[in-house]
C-alpha cells in the first residue's frame, strides 16, 4: 500500500490541470501519482481544496486527518462497501452475548501473546537474556486466560489478565529502551517523548485499523470489550490491541535512539511526528508470518485479513482466531 504523509505546516492538496498535487509552502509540487492508496494529514496548517476532495472519492483514495497526538479526527473513504447489512446485523446481534465475551478474550489474549513474542525477540537482538524470561513469564499469564472457560469470565476478569501482562510489558521495555529518553513505562498522559510517540504511533494504527474493520462492514463503534460510549470507535480499540506490540511498539523500540525524538509545548514537533509516522508505515508494510496464514504477508494485510475474519465470524456465528506473530 503506497502512502503519502502531509506534515508540512502550509502546505495544500489541490488539482492542477486535472492531476492531484501536494503543493508546499515553498511552491513545490509533488505528485499524487495513480497507484497511491491513502494521504495522511498530519498537520492542522494545510488545507484540502474541494476539488481535490472530489478528484480522492472519484478515484478512491483514502484521506485521513489526524489530531496532533495522531488521532484520526476525519476520514474520507471509498462508500462502496460489501455485506454491510448482513454483518451489521450480525455484530449487534452477538456482540453484547458470550460470543463477543469470546471475541474480546482471542483480542486480549492475542494483545498479551505479542507482547511476549516482542520481549524474546528484543532479547534475542540486545543480546539480554533476562527480557526471554520475561517473555516467558508474560507467556503464562496468556496461557492461563486462553484456558478459562467462556463462563468463567466476564470483561473485568480478562481485563486483569491484560493488566497484569502490562506491567511486566512496560517495565521490560523501560528498561529496554534508552534511559536519556525518561521512560518510566506506559503513561498517555505523559510528556515525555518516547510516550508521546507511542501516543502518536497508536493514532496511526487506529486509522489502518477503523478503515479495515469498516471497508469489511462491521460498526466500528460497536465494541466487545472497551465500553461502548457515544463517540467512541469501541471495536477499533478492542481490535487494535492485537496488532499494538508489533505494528507501534517493535518500530519505535527499534528506533528509539533514531527517532532523535523533540518535544515542544508538551506535544512531539513536526520533523518528530514525520519520523515515527515513518517509522510505523515502513513496518506496516514489513512481513510478517502469523499463526492463521501459511504464507508471509505484510502486517497491512494482516490487518485487512482480520477485519475480514471477524465480519465472517460475526456473520457465521465461527469462532474468530485473532493475530499471533511469529518473531
Amino acid at each position: 500500500m503506497v502512502v503519502m504523509f502531509i506534515a508540512e505546516p502550509g502546505s495544500k492538496l489541490c488539482v492542477r490541470r486535472g492531476g492531484l498535487y501536494i503543493v508546499t509552502k515553498n511552491n513545490a509540487k509533488i505528485a499524487v501519482t495513480p497507484d497511491v492508496d491513502q494521504i495522511v494529514v498530519a498537520s492542522s496548517s494545510v488545507s484540502v481544496s474541494a476539488k481535490a476532495l472530489r478528484y480522492l472519492a472519484r478515484y478512491g483514495i483514502d484521506l485521513a486527518i489526524l489530531d496532533v497526538t495522531g488521532y484520526p479526527i476525519a476520514r474520507l473513504y471509498s462508500p462502496y462497501i460489501n455485506k454491510t447489512v448482513a454483518t451489521r446485523v450480525a455484530q449487534y446481534s452477538r456482540a453484547t452475548k458470550e460470543f463477543g465475551l469470546a471475541v474480546a478474550r482471542e483480542f486480549v489474549y492475542c494483545k498479551i501473546v505479542n507482547q511476549a513474542q516482542l520481549l524474546k525477540y528484543l532479547a534475542k537482538n540486545y543480546r539480554e537474556p533476562w527480557l526471554r524470561d520475561v517473555g516467558y513469564e508474560i507467556d503464562a499469564i496468556a496461557t492461563e486466560l486462553f484456558s478459562k472457560n467462556i463462563n468463567e469470565l466476564d470483561r473485568d476478569i480478562i481485563m486483569s489478565f491484560e493488566a497484569h501482562a502490562a506491567r511486566k510489558y512496560w517495565q521490560a521495555v523501560s528498561s529496554a529502551v534508552p534511559q536519556d529518553l525518561d521512560f518510566q513505562g506506559r503513561d498517555p498522559d505523559s510528556l515525555d517523548s518516547f510516550n508521546l510517540a507511542l501516543n502518536y504511533g497508536y493514532g496511526i494504527l487506529y486509522n489502518v485499523c477503523e478503515k479495515a474493520l469498516v471497508l469489511a462492514g462491521l460498526d466500528p463503534y460497536l465494541g466487545v470489550f472497551h465500553v461502548a460510549k457515544s463517540g467512541r470507535p469501541s471495536l477499533t480499540l478492542d481490535f487494535v490491541e492485537m496488532f499494538r506490540p508489533i505494528a507501534i511498539d517493535k518500530p519505535l523500540i527499534v528506533n528509539a535512539r533514531k527517532l532523535g525524538l523533540v518535544v515542544v509545548g508538551g506535544r512531539l514537533d513536526y520533523d518528530s511526528r514525520k519520523k515515527v509516522a515513518e517509522a510505523v508505515l515502513a513496518n506496516l508494510e514489513a512481513k510478517y508470518r502469523c499463526s492463521k496464514l501459511d504464507r508471509i504477508a505484510t502486517l497491512r494485510e494482516h490487518i485487512n485479513h482480520g477485519a475480514w475474519d471477524l465480519a465472517h465470524s460475526f456473520r457465521e456465528g465461527l469462532e474468530f482466531k485473532g493475530f499471533r506473530v511469529y518473531l
